[in-house]
């Protein structure tokens, strides 16, 4: 879609009361509906993925309901391309919060040592004397007790016990979020005007708007003949699998596990799954990287094979928990954040001398933040992130590794997911993991080891505590208006409310249910105490990287380097280094097949009919999508009245 900026559909102000009215109210909708789903239900998980199926659900519907409502009250009364795509910023943004992205790791953390500590696992002696008591829920009147199983009747839910510590763990996460938000600010211009890159994860979001600018009540590409067939064709298969859940005819294997591929015992086996939310998506990424995803992650399980024969891939070492092959990518991953910043270096100097001077000729009219409130406020917000980690126990040396990590990890994430547009992309390593292993726990104190245990709550976060999602918000707006003015502000509020919401929602349900120890999928009820279980042993063991790992991590960081060159010197290259730092993610692992399908579709489309068949398959997979999250929303219905609490994992990453 183009960008432009002369419609005086688009030259209107960004935020508009309806806008907002519509976009907070279904953000909280949102915050409701993805933990009923996940912890009464149990249904899908509806908050996995970049792009969450829940918001991009939400905002169909003011596409395809709100929208036609008011266009059919007033033709000139739809919503212009300004409010829908501050609508789907909105709730992009909501979708942070809820669920597994993010309340499941917070809650767990802050919940869990009082209820669950027990002389077997000796944590009362191990690290309960430093366990921050501003951090941590008390079990004070059995409130943590009543959270996992439950209020007893007559009983009032004790919220005092969760203020003073979900206000402070709420400080960090918003000087977190406000981080990032700099971050992009200062990244922007570089990634979008002079790197170019695509942003494929919100491609079909902008077309979606662009249909709904034209004349008739619907978005003009639902008269299209193949977007009928994809739509079609994806509700049919979710009917029929929820006739499956009935048990009147077998389920098609869409979305579920099929028996892995063998290739030889001593070669991982690969996951067979054709998840259709990914592979729609996949298919509006750019062909060489689809192909370099696939590429390396074969050799990927063909190099662990012939090291296993040799002794050299010992199962269980970090990072990445299965030998060094995963190191070796890791190192990629890590040279793809240090290239980044080498090439944005005279973009970065241009940014910081406009932070000191407002003369200086770079513009920056058409950022979320100006440069001289990003700079500024990273530089502030990181210190109040530093202070706040020292309060709760991690000493200083500590700190600057363990944030040169997190910074690595979600500056990374962030920049693979505005390039590639993957749907499912989860960390390569945990910071807090890598950091401990990395010094060694012998060499860090009881108290440090213990805070660090606490950042499960954020540091396992694989969209980077909102930059990802900022990064993709910034550049949708962008093909509606020339300023944002009042929309970083807007994105807070979005933020907190969601996390308010989400958290009072959640801590209500753990009363007023059967307890949080119910909710399944593991969060509450054996994760949780892995994460704590991890504590101790870090203190009852020297944990440190393992015997090869930084030979492979360097060998990585050589092999990056080694892409780009090739990529560089030989035009018909075709392999791209971004697949390579990131195919051995445990999400891109389980979505390999979907992977590959696209590729092939996709490269068999454009030898055929070039630019021409590629086109006509966007529709149809545009339609494929919007079939599907139909057929996800109508599997969570028919959960909700004949299956409560038993309900059917049909969308997963």
């Amino acid at each position: 879609m183009p960008d432009s900026y002369n419609s005086p559909r688009v030259t209107q102000s960004l935020v508009t009361p309806r806008a907002v009215g519509i976009g907070l109210s279904l953000a909280i909708l949102l915050n409701i509906w993805v933990p009923f789903g996940t912890y009464i239900l149990h249904t899908s998980r509806m908050s996995v993925g970049h792009l969450p199926i829940a918001a991009f659900v939400l905002f169909l519907a003011v596409l395809f309901i709100v929208n036609p409502l008011l266009r059919l009250q007033r033709p000139d009364n739809s919503l212009t391309g300004a409010e829908l795509t501050l609508i789907f910023s909105i709730l992009l943004i909501s979708s942070l919060i809820p669920g597994k992205v993010f309340v499941s790791y917070f809650l767990t953390i802050v919940s869990t040592p009082f209820y669950f500590a027990a002389p077997e696992n000796q944590w009362e002696t191990l690290f309960f004397p430093y366990l921050p008591e501003w951090l941590i829920v008390s079990n004070e009147g059995n409130a943590m007790g009543w959270f996992y199983e439950g209020l007893p009747q007559g009983q009032m839910i004790p919220w005092a016990p969760w203020i003073i510590p979900v206000f402070w763990w709420m400080t960090f996460f918003v000087a977190l979020f406000f981080v990032g938000a700099c971050t992009v600010a200062i990244f922007r211009k570089q990634w979008v005007e002079y790197e170019r890159l695509t942003f494929p994860l919100v491609k079909v979001s902008r077309d979606l708007v662009a249909a709904a600018q034209q004349s008739g009540p619907w978005p003009s590409m639902v008269k299209d003949r193949l977007f009928q067939a994809g739509f079609v064709l994806a509700v049919s298969i979710a009917v029929w699998n929820i006739f499956g859940f009935f048990q009147w005819v077998p389920p098609l294997p869409i979305g579920t596990f099929m028996p892995a591929l063998q290739l030889d015992p001593s070669i991982p086996p690969v996951p067979l799954r054709i998840n259709l939310y990914m592979l729609c998506f996949a298919f509006f990424i750019n062909l060489d990287i689809l192909l370099s995803i696939w590429v390396f992650f074969l050799l990927g399980i063909l190099e662990i094979g012939a090291l296993s024969q040799i002794g050299l891939n010992v199962t269980g070492s970090a990072p990445g928990g299965s030998g060094g092959v995963n190191s070796q990518f890791f190192g990629g991953f890590v040279m793809y954040v240090v290239y980044s910043l080498w090439t944005a270096r005279r973009h970065l100097v241009h940014v910081a001398r406009k932070a000191f001077n407002p003369t200086e000729p770079i513009d920056d009219s058409r950022e979320l933040l100006s440069y001289r409130t990003a700079v500024f406020g990273l530089i502030l917000g990181t210190i109040f992130i530093c202070a706040w980690l020292s309060q709760s126990g991690l000493s200083w040396p500590i700190i600057i590794v363990f944030l040169t990590f997190l910074f690595i990890l979600y500056f990374g994430t962030t920049k693979i997911i505005a390039e590639t547009g993957v749907m499912f992309l989860d960390l390569p390593v945990n910071a807090h993991e890598i950091t401990v292993l990395t010094l060694g726990s012998g060499q860090i104190s009881k108290r440090s080891l213990t805070a660090l245990g606490l950042a499960s709550a954020y540091a396992r976060n694989w969209r980077g505590m909102g930059m990802g999602s900022l990064a993709l918000v910034d550049r949708i707006t962008d093909g509606f208006w020339p300023r944002k003015k009042g929309l970083f502000a807007l994105l807070c509020v979005t933020f907190v409310l969601s996390m308010v919401s989400s958290v009072a929602y959640t801590i209500y349900t753990g009363y007023a249910t059967t307890g949080a120890y119910n909710f399944g999928g593991g969060a509450f009820t054996n994760l949780n105490i892995a994460y704590y279980d991890t504590i101790s042993i870090w203190m009852q063991n020297a944990m440190t990287l393992g015997q090869y790992e930084g030979w492979f991590i360097s060998g990585g960081i050589l092999l990056f380097v080694l892409l780009l060159k090739l990529r560089h010197w030989l035009i018909w290259w075709p392999l791209a280094p971004v697949g390579f730092a990131i195919c051995f993610a445990s999400t891109i692992r389980d979505s390999i097949l979907s992977i590959f399908l696209a590729w092939l579709i996709k490269s068999i489309l454009m030898r055929i009919g070039g630019t021409t068949s590629y086109e006509a398959g966007q529709r149809f997979f545009i339609g494929l999508l919007i079939g599907y999250c139909v057929g996800v929303t109508l599997s969570f219905f028919v959960d909700a009245v004949w299956f409560p609490g038993q309900g059917h994992m049909v969308h997963d990453w």
